[in-house]
């Protein structure tokens, strides 16, 4: 395993504020995007309690799980994973994108940042398998597809041996659709994933391009030996400058071919040395999201909101109640109960 050196010190904390034209105008936005962290316990309640930090009461318990474990605590996209008591897997707390923006509201109540998070893991045995860090490029220090054309003529010099991309674009008039560009494998401890954010976003949610602006986005998928490593850096620098030259850096570098020397020394792009020159500029700063029950009200509103609305017409039509009726008359499941619950409840109910 290559070693990480620790690059020069600087205030880069992860510290969660409200979302201000500081902070709208950085051009480098950064933030954990995925976690999965292990425990060689099977003291659920002790990991709840001292680690994330919430109470079980709030969460929602299942009878199975993902990945061999038997049971589950959730909260929305916050996950807690239990093994039988024979299995030496123990616990397992995972949490998805939209899982650590969840997680930061908690964080945020608490007066604590990642940094603690990270801390209270190690202190209790923890092992990071996974670590993602993402990285929101509003600037657009360069373009991805004139990244990919770079690659293509070997004008990246990196550790991993391949490379992979896909992009689309528009039978009607030929436009360009979104470029992605991994770099590495997917079963490998390091992997980094370069795409336009803006064309994700305009199909996703049928927005125009020019509405959403430029956007990059660089996400950083670390396993195993890498994500521990990194979290454990992390912890003693509270420098993001650390994840992001380390990671980034290390990894790839694109250069201006020169035919008048060997490939190894040909100089780096201007375009790479300003983005990685401002790299050090990254703020750990990103919205917390405290809302628990956007999937099923989004649901109901693509699904059931039509019909809902066809028998309010004939209601009205009718001067009959029928809609009311079925919605005082309906019973919620016990994941509906504890759903509703959450959502009335403070957050500061909600943690320990």
């Amino acid at each position: 395993m290559t070693e990480l050196q620790i690059p020069p010190h600087a205030n880069r904390g992860v510290v969660i504020v409200k979302e201000d034209k500081e902070n709208i105008e950085k051009p480098l936005i950064s933030m954990v995007d995925y976690i999965r962290v292990t425990f060689k316990t099977h003291d659920i309640d002790y990991i709840l309690e001292n680690v994330v930090h919430l109470r079980k009461d709030y969460m929602t318990e299942k009878s199975s799980g993902f990945y061999g474990y038997i049971g589950t605590f959730e909260l929305d996209q916050i996950k807690v994973f239990y093994s039988a008591l024979d299995d030496n897997r123990g616990i397992l707390v995972e949490m998805s994108g939209k899982g650590c923006r969840q997680f930061e509201s908690f964080l945020k109540c608490r007066k604590k940042t990642w940094f603690d998070f990270f801390q209270d893991c190690i202190e209790n045995k923890g092992t990071f398998t996974r670590f993602d860090l993402a990285i929101d490029d509003k600037r657009t220090y360069f373009s991805i597809p004139e990244l990919l054309k770079k690659a293509q003529k070997g004008e990246c010099i990196s550790r991993f041996r391949k490379s992979d991309f896909n992009g689309s674009f528009d039978l009607v008039d030929g436009g360009l659709g979104g470029t992605t560009i991994y770099f590495g494998s997917k079963k490998s401890e390091a992997y980094l994933c370069f795409y336009e954010k803006n064309h994700e976003q305009s199909e996703k949610y049928n927005i125009p391009l020019e509405e959403i602006g430029e956007w990059n986005r660089y996400e950083l998928r670390l396993k195993n030996d890498r994500a521990q490593v990194a979290v454990k850096a992390l912890i003693t620098q509270k420098n993001l400058t650390y994840i992001a030259l380390k990671i980034i850096n290390n990894y790839v570098r694109f250069v201006d071919a020169d035919e008048n020397i060997t490939r190894e020394y040909w100089k780096t792009s201007p375009l790479w040395s300003e983005f990685i020159g401002d790299v050090e500029k990254l703020s750990l700063y990103t919205k917390p999201d405290a809302d628990f029950y956007r999937k099923s009200r989004n649901w109901l509103q693509n699904s059931c909101a039509p019909t809902m609305k066809m028998v309010l017409e004939v209601d009205k039509h009718l001067g009959s109640t029928d809609l009311s009726d079925m919605i005082l008359n309906a019973e919620m499941s016990d994941k509906q109960e504890k759903m509703l619950e959450v959502f009335l409840a403070e957050i500061t109910d909600m943690v320990v």
